[in-house]
C-alpha cells in the first residue's frame, strides 16, 4: 500500500471511532493518560486495527 493511503485509512479510523471515545475519556479520568493509551493499543479492537495498519508503514 502507498504511504498516503495507509495514513488516510488510519486517520479515518481515528476520526470515526476514537474521537470522543467514552472508554478512553473514562480511563483517562479515573486512571491516567498512559493507562488509557495502553488500553487503546492493547485491548481495543480499533486500536489493534490501527496498530496492524501502522506496521505496514515500516
Amino acid at each position: 500500500m502507498e504511504r498516503k493511503i495507509i495514513l488516510e485509512e488510519i486517520d479515518t479510523l481515528l476520526k470515526n471511532y476514537c474521537e470522543g471515545c467514552f472508554v478512553y475519556k473514562t480511563f483517562r479520568k479515573e486512571h491516567s493518560q498512559k493507562f488509557a493509551q495502553s488500553f487503546c493499543i492493547q485491548n481495543c479492537t480499533v486500536g489493534e486495527k490501527i496498530k496492524n495498519i501502522g506496521k505496514q508503514l515500516t
